[in-house]
């Protein structure tokens, strides 16, 4: 983080705030990790590719609280300044549509975000594709981890103005991750298995 003591104190409030608000929330992976680990890679891996703007790490951190923690953008707004919130609601989807929608409105919307809320989306993704390779969900076919990459790949496609770095670690994270599920399939329809385990 490049900014003084009053940046670090409020990047610290918005991740004591989001691990209050998630700290019932765990990953869907096997592992169950606490939700919160997941909003601090997120914000990681945006400084680890030097995007260290105060606010956008603190969007980072809060971006799930309005979809998954019952937090609103008005008091987002009220904690942490209208340009976090703004981000926020970027990233937020709708909650009245059923999920396979909110996906699609994810790539059709990707290149119509900011800047600032590309870098979040594509440190999102990057984090999400690591959990669905290490820790999926218990029920998780093959070909729905398969699927999730290609999903993935598809929004990130659109996030051109995000920093180049987070989207070439994320084109390595795609490939290589792709690689391993690629390798798996080949090893279950070895066995005879096929990989098509009911999801």
């Amino acid at each position: 983080m490049t900014g003084g003591s009053a940046d670090i104190g409020a990047f610290l409030e918005a991740l004591n705030f989001a691990a209050l608000r998630h700290r019932h929330q765990r990953r869907k992976g096997r592992a169950g990790a606490p939700y919160v680990n997941h909003l601090i890679e997120v914000a990681h891996l945006l400084a680890s590719h030097r995007v260290e703007d105060p606010e956008i790490l603190c969007a980072a951190i809060l971006h799930d609280a309005v979809e998954d923690a019952e937090v609103t953008l008005t008091e987002i707004e009220g904690r942490f300044g209208g340009r976090v919130a703004r981000i926020v609601r970027e990233l937020t989807d709708d909650p009245t549509l059923p999920v396979w929608q909110r996906k699609v409105v994810q790539v059709e919307g990707a290149s119509s975000l900011s800047e600032d809320a590309q870098h979040v989306r594509v440190a999102d993704k990057i984090s999400n594709l690591r959990g669905v390779l290490t820790s999926p969900p218990e029920r998780w076919s093959l070909e729905r981890k398969l699927a999730y990459y290609g999903w993935a790949a598809q929004v990130v496609a659109g996030c051109g103005r995000a920093d180049r770095g987070l989207l070439e670690t994320f084109s390595q994270v795609h490939e290589s991750g792709m690689t391993a599920l690629q390798l798996e399939r080949l090893a279950a329809r070895r066995r005879g298995g096929g990989g098509e385990a009911q999801s």
